[in-house]
């Protein structure tokens, strides 16, 4: 598409709104040409699970944040709690628009330009779940369609989280008040989450690139900064700092997406995003994912590979279910090696090998889905299941079908469609409610209880996942997309050549 066709579209965009928008995308773009016929079928499924769980939060819980599944009602014990933040309908627009749900996706857009605000909310929310979820899915929007509305409420949010980094060092705090403008740490502890401070580059970064407003990348790029500068012992990145003073928490490190996992996900993905030009990113990630490598994973006696927690130095043997992202993480990692081709397949081959032993989660329970956190103990047997101390619930998480989708994408083993498609029938089999999708209490009591919460992560990551995982590789291919922490697909950068790396331009991509 020249530019000439580009302004063209954009005009036709504004003049016949965004429900025509889907009309042109599927018949000029065709995306229909997406539908891999193989498995047309399961991708109609996973589509159909979208479009009830949908439905039943549409009807029983709309403008709430997430629906109780079972009863048919708001579940009001989310990250934001009762407040009318719509986080379930944000969450999903991407899903929405990617399946060519019209109606619903009309819905939802609607929703966002009429009713979303966060003006009369006085009350403590988390940073991160606003930057991921509601900033990351309203810049996903804009990144597709091109539409106003989404640039003007992601700034909007982005302006509201300006006042968390109010701290000596600039490091951000953990929750703010959109009404009184003031920032907290979390309730638990007065470190933030080392994860969550470092996974928020990539929405300020295309914020800034889209709107032209230099400001908001430089906050972010300073939090990297101190990282970067920062002693770290061992050479590694404990999971809590304190914004005030710098300095690092308990010597606990781990791969989860809010922990040390966190903040390789977002250099990594910086780096992706930028074109593969942000080096300091890059080199980031490559010395850190080096020391998660020699320090915390490991062989189980069952020979399942896995990725342990530190603390203190001494070595957890279990996993989160939440950790799973990292099979993905490492074998998307893989491309950073490029001039190391052992470096490279080494890295793949983990990614491989996690995949692995987090799909071992699931199929050693009477359920087939995996618990929230599983150990890798002696008895071979027992390698990949969760004991008392451990949750034997499951959320509805994304975490392993991510995995799957990103090494389909690198291999096309026919097996991480094989095991995605298990993954469906079981939540078709055991999370299906009246009103949409439940998680479990127990993974390993097939009569035991639901809990009842349809999380907007089901919608906005798990079923999406799945969708692309049953779908060609041209629909969000990852060449020209990298999904945020929550899942919301945002363009690889457009480089000038003329200017390369000095002049940016805003890559609304309309053929997804």
């Amino acid at each position: 598409m020249n530019a000439k066709q580009l302004l063209q579209t954009i005009l036709l965009i504004k003049t016949v709104g965004v429900f025509s928008l889907v009309n042109i995308q599927t018949k000029k773009f065709g995306l229909s040409g997406h539908i891999d016929w193989r498995v047309n079928s399961k991708r109609e499924k996973v589509k159909e699970m979208m479009k009830f769980a949908w439905k039943g939060y549409a009807e029983n819980a709309w403008g709430f944040n997430e629906l109780n599944s079972e009863l048919g009602v708001p579940h009001n014990e989310s990250v934001f709690g009762s407040h009318h933040i719509g986080l379930s309908i944000i969450d999903s627009l991407d899903t929405l628009f990617i399946m060519g749900l019209k109606e619903e996706y009309e819905q939802g857009r609607k929703w966002v330009a009429d009713n979303f605000t966060l003006d009369n909310i006085d009350d403590y929310l988390s940073v991160y779940e606003l930057t991921v979820r509601i900033a990351g899915g309203l810049l996903s929007m804009y990144a597709m369609t091109g539409d106003d509305v989404y640039i003007t409420q992601s700034e909007y949010v982005i302006r509201k989280l300006l006042p968390a980094f109010n701290s000596s060092m600039h490091i951000p705090h953990a929750r703010i008040n959109p009404a009184a403008k003031k920032a907290a740490p979390h309730p638990w502890t007065p470190e933030s989450l080392l994860g969550e401070i470092a996974s928020l580059n990539m929405e300020f970064y295309y914020t800034s690139e889209i709107t032209g407003h230099r400001k908001y990348r430089p906050i972010v790029h300073h939090v990297r900064d101190q990282l970067d500068m920062l002693f770290k012992p061992r050479d590694m990145y404990p999971d809590y700092i304190h914004p005030r003073t710098a300095l690092w928490g308990p010597l606990k490190m781990s791969m989860g997406p809010k922990g040390g996992g966190g903040l390789y996900e977002g250099m990594l993905k910086s780096w992706l995003r930028s074109n593969q030009l942000d080096d300091q990113a890059r080199d980031l990630y490559m010395k850190a994912i080096h020391q998660v490598i020699n320090s915390m994973v490991g062989l189980s006696f069952g020979g399942l590979t896995y990725v342990g927690e530190l603390s203190n130095f001494h070595v957890i043997r279990r996993m989160e279910h939440s950790t799973c992202f990292a099979g993905g993480l490492i074998a998307l990692g893989s491309q950073a090696f490029y001039n190391d081709s052992r470096l490279e397949a080494k890295h793949l081959q983990l990614g491989k090998d996690l995949a692995l032993s987090c799909r071992e989660s699931y199929r050693r329970s009477a359920t087939g889905l995996g618990p929230e956190s599983f150990q890798f103990d002696s008895v071979p047997r027992e390698d990949a299941t969760a004991r008392e101390s451990d949750s034997k619930a499951y959320r509805l998480r994304p975490d392993v079908v991510e995995t799957y989708l990103i090494l389909w994408r690198l291999t096309h083993d026919q097996k991480y469609r094989d095991w995605g498609w298990e993954v469906v029938e079981a939540l078709e089999k055991y999370c299906r409610t009246k009103f949409g999708f439940a998680g479990l209490q127990n993974v390993y009591d097939p009569k035991g209880p639901r809990d009842g919460v349809q999380g907007s992560h089901f919608l906005s990551e798990t079923l999406k996942f799945l969708y692309l995982l049953f779908s060609k590789d041209s629909l969000l291919p990852l060449k020209k997309w990298v999904f945020n922490t929550a899942g919301h697909p945002l363009p690889v950068r457009y480089i000038n050549n003329k200017f390369r790396g000095s002049q940016l331009k805003p890559y609304v991509h309309f053929s997804i």
